[in-house]
């Protein structure tokens, strides 16, 4: 098992469970569909207003990565 990481610049008024809710979706957009322990690790301002960057860890097993 790895540990992995998935950044998202989102909306900063983004409830938590909708920034969750993207985590997953890029995971299975990018074919990921295996993992555990998806973990909100920080949000960063950037430099458009009204953006942050959401970056999640989660687990995977290193025999389902691409």
């Amino acid at each position: 098992m790895s540990i992995e990481r998935v950044s998202l610049e989102l909306p900063t008024d983004s409830a938590p469970q909708d920034v969750e809710a993207q985590a997953v979706a890029q995971l299975r957009s990018q074919g990921i569909h295996t993992w555990s322990d998806l973990s909100l690790q920080t949000i960063l301002t950037t430099d458009e207003p009204g953006v942050n960057r959401y970056t999640f860890t989660y687990w995977i097993d290193d025999d389902d990565r691409h």
